[in-house]
């Protein structure tokens, strides 16, 4: 069956939800699929689990991916190396595992996982980013130490991901910080917006151009920012990111956003996406006044 993959925007979420067959207003806000694979680690504490799962017809082809249950209780009893089956459930903010069975144990798998692997050369706070060249939506280098005087806020992407609660949250939330910091006509020219994609070969300045406007983006204060395969990956490694590549262009990764200071310090590192783009607002505002 061929596969559909949704691109982190919007217009193509809302396409998929308007697909359903149930006229339904809660069925049409609300898509699910079946999943089944294979367990590669739990995490109780954050209700997650990562699985190494076969191809879901028409949304997501197989790869490893961490999974968000609402109900914890669903990964009791389960454990790295088992096969399961369940419900993913996907709306238009986020994604969660309805169900999920055990159907066989076997022996977990022997490589090594993401969540054990340790990045060295970690981004310190209160030090400077190291000094690294990357081009923007207009094809234009970009060097983050050119923007001192301004408090930036930075984010990782990439144009293609699948999950609304992954990519395109972050997007989402960037696009409400600019509004938020546009409409304090005294914040004008004193703060700065950067999305790194980690896609170095699919995320080409026009595609992420054309990404950005799906989030009317204004490019004046919100850059999109593509490099070098040692450049992303010095960026993605010094924020302690995991990202591996699978089949069909879809990436397994987690979520970074950090705050740098007018004099280019870094601020803060958030390692989720557990926050709210008020929250960062306030931040950013803080750091200008300071």
């Amino acid at each position: 069956m061929r596969s559909l993959i949704i691109r982190c925007a919007p217009a193509a979420f809302l396409l998929l939800l308007g697909s359903c067959k149930e006229k339904n207003k809660s069925e049409v806000d609300l898509v699910t699929f079946k999943i089944k694979g294979e367990v590669v680690s739990v995490d109780m504490r954050a209700k997650r689990v990562t699985i190494s799962h076969e191809e879901i017809p028409n949304y997501m082809m197989a790869m490893t991916m961490p999974f968000k249950v609402k109900d914890s209780t669903l990964l009791v009893g389960i454990s790295k190396g088992d096969s399961v089956q369940g419900i993913l459930a996907v709306s238009r903010s986020e994604s969660w595992l309805e169900t999920l069975n055990v159907i066989g144990r076997g022996e977990p798998k022997k490589e090594m996982l993401a969540e054990d692997i340790r990045i060295a050369h970690l981004f310190q706070k209160g030090s400077p980013l190291p000094e690294l060249e990357f081009r923007n939506q207009d094809n234009k280098r970009v060097r983050l130490s050119n923007f001192k005087g301004k408090v930036l806020a930075l984010t990782f992407i990439y144009t293609r991901c699948p999950l609304p609660d992954f990519c395109i949250r972050m997007s989402d939330y960037f696009a409400r910080i600019q509004r938020a910091l546009k409409q304090d006509a005294s914040l004008n020219g004193k703060w700065h917006l950067f999305s790194v994609s980690f896609d170095t070969k699919h995320d080409t300045p026009d595609v992420l151009k054309s990404y950005g406007k799906n989030y009317s983006a204004d490019f004046g204060v919100w850059d999109f920012l593509t490099g070098s395969e040692a450049t992303i990956e010095r960026m993605t490694d010094g924020f302690d990111m995991v990202v591996q590549s699978a089949e069909g262009g879809i990436f397994n990764h987690n979520l970074r956003t950090a705050l740098i200071d007018k004099k280019g310090n870094l601020v803060d590192i958030i390692i989720s996406n557990e926050w709210k783009p008020e929250e960062v607002v306030a931040k950013m505002k803080q750091l200008i006044a300071d």
